[in-house]
């Protein structure tokens, strides 16, 4: 038996998107490095992240009812860094990162153009959990660098040329995610094969 060391109840969890989530508009965008993201529906697809509520992050997507989700690659995590440390208040995030915002097409909420993948939401929902307020956003595009596209894939997506950044929470570090191991919804047809009895049959 593997020996196990009790933490007690932390928010660790790895890793996470490094996401830099826009807000604002064209004309005075905001950014701001939120890891507290992740899918919440499909039909209509749903994502939800997770803001405190003195963000002015927060402020901008009630006043505007917009955001985008933009993953960064892995080579940007000191600017993702600075953009979690640093106010929109004070600052203006996208000109001392040398991002670009450039327009969506379903929101008045900026893409970020080095960002490699990026997701327009419309807000349809807020929670108040402790001192943060979760939003959930309604994805209305999602738009992909054209070079990462790979026709040989399912999904027409190649992960090592969007080489997307990941966080580990309170362990406070930024990992890039590696190889690729498998196909999802395929691999574990082989132990499913085995323990019904099927074992050589197709995976």
């Amino acid at each position: 038996m593997t020996a196990k060391k009790s933490l007690g109840p932390k928010e660790i969890l790895f890793p996470v998107p490094a996401a830099l989530v826009a807000s604002g508009t064209m004309g005075r965008p905001n950014l701001a490095t939120v890891a507290w993201v992740g899918m919440m529906g499909s039909d209509p697809p749903i994502l939800a992240i997770s803001l405190k509520q003195t963000r002015l992050t927060l402020e901008l997507i009630r006043k505007h009812r917009h955001f985008t989700v933009n993953i960064p690659p892995a080579g940007k995590f000191v600017e993702v860094d600075y953009c979690g440390i640093t106010s929109g208040r004070d600052r203006d995030k996208f000109a001392d990162c040398a991002f670009t915002p450039i327009p969506g097409t379903r929101v008045a909420v900026p893409i970020v153009d080095e960002c490699p993948f990026n997701i327009e939401c419309a807000v349809v929902r807020e929670l108040q959990v402790n001192g943060h307020t979760v939003i959930f956003g309604e994805i209305l595009e999602v738009h992909v660098d054209a070079d990462a596209i790979d026709g040989t894939s399912p999904k027409g997506i190649d992960l090592q040329k969007i080489d997307p950044l990941v966080y580990c929470t309170t362990i406070r570090q930024y990992w890039s995610i590696g190889s690729k191991l498998g196909d999802s919804f395929c691999v574990g047809r082989r132990i499913r094969d085995r323990v019904s009895g099927n074992e050589g049959s197709p995976a």
